[in-house]
């Protein structure tokens, strides 16, 4: 059939219309989400903190958001996690991110990337967190978003207690000293423990020393660590306000009256198997204990009457003060996927899911929001409440920092030096290391 002009044309045109299309369709892409495409790279996150709550916090973001699936945790013991991290580095193989504690913020600050003030500035800070996550806040910049905190707290055996006419667990330290310890505390003729009231006065077979250490500075007025333009001023003795004069010292002396055989607070030595042992076998009224260890307690020993507090107060304290170990995301400046790691910085740190994370993991949240809602968890109620006054110090290499406390309580305990020598020697070791 000869086709007339006007139809040669439209064969031609819808001709050259059916061509253009094949030529788009085998082209075109659709424009990607960049953010999608920074998490399909995978984007890692290490820490000391067991990964039962990461994973199980990251499964539950991947129901909406599938991207998340290439998101993993890997857990490094506190123990290897410096040399580990140092060793990935030196073979360029950086995780993107780090759950960070506070205690290893000095001597990894050169490793990280702080967020500028102009573009999380302090007074948003402040007004987002509670006061102890400033310890990330440094003066060039937030070196980690802060998400969780775990706050020192009393565990107290309750039938030790009952059966000594206790009702309740001490709320001061002068209840501590005048009641607790002379009366919970257990001798037999030739002056040997059966029986310690708390764990106090040795370091290497008490689990918290360090922290209860610096609950004890906290609440006697140290100064600690100061940092300005990434110099350090070691405060130690000094003290803040109208405290009492050489804090550390003063510490170092209460601390070792509960290991001197002399003392009338005699409760502890450094014979004694560890204080997460007696207390679990019912051989110590007290142990101070992180919030996170609450469950797992229960857990090891299921027939263990015992319930939690908070850590006692000087009874002329104008204001509470604890310890708390203070955990936020920080990115390595050798990250790779930067771009993710960005994005899954902001999502866990986000109110919601670092509220998610601190329950899983048994610490307490730092936004103010989410512990002014408060928690009926067994733990968690005195766990947020331990929180809002829960303070850190710009603590230097814990490895180093443990040697140099356990050596100046062994040469007080060996009356090899006085505590003012002993306390002052420490803190220019302490120094030396920053």
């Amino acid at each position: 059939m000869k086709l007339r002009p006007f139809e040669l044309t439209l064969v031609a045109v819808f001709g050259t219309l059916f061509l253009l299309a094949l030529i788009l369709l085998r082209t075109y892409s659709p424009t990607s989400d960049p953010n999608a495409s920074s998490l399909e790279a995978g984007v890692s996150i290490w820490g000391t903190v067991p990964e039962a709550a990461f994973v199980e916090l990251l499964d539950q973001i991947s129901i909406a958001d599938r991207n998340y699936k290439n998101v993993t945790y890997r857990y490094i013991s506190p123990e290897n996690f410096d040399t580990v991290f140092v060793n990935a580095l030196a073979d360029q193989a950086s995780p993107d991110l780090l759950f960070l504690s506070h205690e290893r913020l000095i001597e990894h600050r050169n490793r990280l990337q702080p967020i500028t003030y102009d573009s999380f500035p302090m007074r948003d800070f402040r007004s987002l967190y509670i006061d102890g996550a400033e310890i990330f806040a440094l003066s060039d910049g937030i070196y980690a978003l802060p998400v969780a905190v775990d706050p020192l707290l009393m565990y107290w055996n309750r039938d030790i207690f009952a059966d000594n006419g206790l009702l309740k667990a001490p709320a001061t330290w002068e209840e501590v000293v005048n009641q607790i310890v002379p009366t919970l505390t257990l001798r037999d003729n030739f002056r040997n423990l059966t029986r310690s009231a708390m764990a106090m006065g040795e370091y290497s077979n008490i689990k918290n020393a360090f922290p209860i250490l610096s609950l004890l500075l906290l609440q006697g007025g140290s100064g600690l660590v100061g940092e300005s333009s990434g110099y350090y001023q070691v405060r130690l003795d000094e003290s803040v306000g109208q405290g009492p004069a050489a804090p550390f010292a003063n510490v170092a002396t209460f601390f070792t009256n509960f290991n001197n055989i002399n003392n009338t607070l005699y409760s502890w030595n450094v014979a004694l198997r560890p204080d997460t042992e007696m207390f679990l076998s019912e051989d110590l009224a007290i142990y101070f204990g992180l919030a996170s260890e609450g469950r797992s307690l229960a857990a090891r020993n299921p027939n263990l009457s015992f319930d939690v507090s908070e850590v006692p107060q000087g009874a002329s304290s104008a204001v509470k003060r604890n310890y708390g170990i203070f955990y936020g995301l920080a990115i390595p400046k050798a990250a790779k996927n930067k771009t993710g790691a960005a994005l899954v910085l902001q999502t866990l740190s986000g109110e919601s899911n670092a509220l998610k994370l601190a329950n899983l993991g048994g610490f307490a949240p730092v936004h103010r929001t989410s512990l002014a809602s408060g928690s009926n968890d067994i733990y968690g109620r005195v766990a947020y409440a331990s929180a809002i006054y829960s303070r850190g110090w710009l603590s230097p290499d814990r490895d180093r920092l443990d040697v140099i406390l356990q050596q100046m309580l062994s040469s007080i305990s060996a009356n090899r030096n006085n505590i003012s020598s002993a306390a002052s020697d420490a803190i220019k070791q302490i120094s030396q290391i920053y």
